[in-house]
């Protein structure tokens, strides 16, 4: 029950925290089957919030033992669906691991009444486009499943990757695409080892098509350059926030295949010139896509109309959103933790401002304060976008202003660049 009760509040402060969410391919799951999702974990717990509320059908987490410590947080994270897995590293000791048996056996009842299990095989949370080796924890439910229920016609395994454009702050893009299940069943035959590892090869090949691969750690900061490049180039609807689309992510993921394959000292030019025009973008306060599209975005009648609920609704969500904001830039080491707690920090936040509210409203018997309330948040949310355009504006100002030869300059280091990217 409580699962179903936070999941639409989730799924509002999810709409929130992102511009955009491209979620594509979910039929792909199939129907009234035993399912496993295998998901890439490059965020502390982002990916199964965003999972959760956006897929139909209700969702169940295989999750860290040791959160499950304190009994509090035990009943909270199992009313939302969470199961818990020990492991040696996270300091639970052979209890813990021996409390594995439970688990499993939770996850051969719940494969078998048709339920849909999200396990991350990496067993780590790593903020990087690579996929690291899978664990053998999925198997041993996978086939422990098959063995407990032989009369199981199959056990399907889908894979899932997640993608972020920015894993570390809000109002970034997300790209999730499904992948085609692969059947347990095809590969268990007796659930030896070698049937296990046969299991694991063919699902990290199939994880590994839906996620941005950037093989050499060397090479992130160009990819993630040339990812800007590529996405100055795009043409994107605000609305719908979910789309059901995969473009993006297969333009993507052909850049970080084609820096993959290139030849060493092509690439330590290329690096050189990329480094160069983004110093010069920084120096000249201005972003690519001004260079790219330096006339897109104007100011008229309407957009200063729209900056008195712009900045009532920047007023009104200040403080919740500044102690969103605080609690994982103070609080917060780990990098791939930031924005997980960022948002769920910013969700309590503002959902505590609004109770506040309600009990002001009820204390004082005018209910008008609620409507009062509810209006300002809208335009809480309106000013997000407001003031993101308005950015944009202001890049695009400071590209205008430079001299004719500086703006020809960098437009001659972009398309210099532009090759690179394009198919």
């Amino acid at each position: 029950m409580f699962y179903y009760l936070v999941r639409p509040l989730a799924r509002l402060g999810t709409y929130l925290f992102f511009q955009k969410i491209y979620f594509a391919n979910e039929n792909r799951i199939p129907r009234d089957k035993p399912v496993i999702l295998a998901i890439n974990h490059p965020t502390g717990f982002m990916e199964p919030i965003i999972m959760a509320v956006l897929m139909k059908k209700p969702l169940h987490f295989l999750v860290r033992g040791d959160f499950f410590s304190k009994k509090i947080y035990g009943t909270l994270l199992r009313a939302l669906h969470m199961i818990p897995i020990f492991r040696m590293r996270d300091n639970t000791g052979f209890s813990g691991v021996k409390s594995n048996f439970s688990t499993f056996e939770a996850c051969y009842a719940g494969l078998k009444s048709g339920k849909i299990i999200m396990i991350f095989p990496e067993g780590r949370t790593v903020l990087e486009k690579r996929l690291r080796p899978l664990q053998r924890g999925l198997v041993r439910i996978a086939f422990g499943t098959l063995g407990r229920y032989p009369e199981l016609e199959d056990l399907y395994i889908v894979p899932v990757g997640v993608n972020f454009t920015d894993g570390e702050r809000p109002r970034g893009k997300v790209m999730i695409n499904f992948g085609e299940p692969l059947s347990a069943r095809s590969f268990y035959k007796t659930g030896t080892a070698v049937e296990g590892d046969q299991l694991l090869e063919a699902l990290a090949q199939a994880m590994t098509q839906n996620i941005i691969i950037v093989e050499d750690p060397a090479d992130d900061v160009l990819a993630e350059q040339l990812l800007t490049l590529d996405r100055s180039e795009r043409k994107e609807k605000l609305f719908p926030m979910v789309e059901d689309a995969a473009d993006c992510l297969w333009r993507e993921k052909n850049i970080a295949n084609r820096i993959n394959s290139m030849p060493a000292e092509e690439k330590t030019t290329l690096k050189t010139q990329t480094e160069a025009y983004f110093k010069a973008l920084k120096v000249a306060q201005t972003n690519d896509k001004s260079v790219a599209k330096p006339g897109s975005t104007q100011l008229g009648v309407g957009h200063l109309l729209g900056l008195i609920p712009a900045y009532l609704g920047y007023i009104f969500g200040f403080l919740p959103a500044q102690l969103g904001r605080y609690i994982p830039h103070k609080q917060v080491r780990r990098m791939e933790y930031k924005m997980p707690v960022w948002a769920c920090a910013s969700w309590g936040a503002f959902l505590l401002y609004y109770l506040l509210w309600l009990v002001l409203a009820a204390a004082s018997g005018q209910w008008l304060i609620l409507v009062f309330a509810a209006v300002l948040g809208g335009f809480a949310w309106f000013s997000l976008y407001y003031f993101e355009y308005l950015q944009q504006w202001r890049s695009e100002q400071y590209f205008k202003r430079l001299e004719p030869t500086k703006q020809q300059h960098l437009q001659a280091q972009r398309q210099h660049l532009l090759p690179f990217i394009q198919n």
